[in-house]
């Protein structure tokens, strides 16, 4: 769920962006099957088995964290320029 506070950005201060309901696509690099996983499972169980052939596989926790700040950092930018050119035009 995104929430989003105008008053917020206004005020300098960045958007809650939680993703970690969000899935994320896995290749088993021992059978090359393609799962699935929430991005939470990831951040607390970065060793995960998989369902296919049972080897470990494992995320990197931080080339996780550095993704999730930079989606972070690319929301916060695109709102702060909405919330500056309040007088472009809408798409009919």
């Amino acid at each position: 769920m995104i929430r989003f506070d105008s008053h917020a950005i206004t005020r300098g201060m960045s958007m809650l962006l939680n993703l970690d309901s969000e899935t994320i696509t896995i290749k088993c690099p021992h059978c090359s099957i393609k799962y699935e996983e929430t991005i939470s499972r990831l951040k607390y169980e970065p060793k995960l088995a998989c369902p296919h052939c049972d080897n470990y596989v494992g995320v990197n926790l931080l080339e996780l964290h550095i993704a999730l700040e930079s989606v972070q950092k690319s929301c916060d930018a695109l709102l702060k320029r909405i919330m500056r050119e309040p007088n472009r035009k809408r798409l009919p």
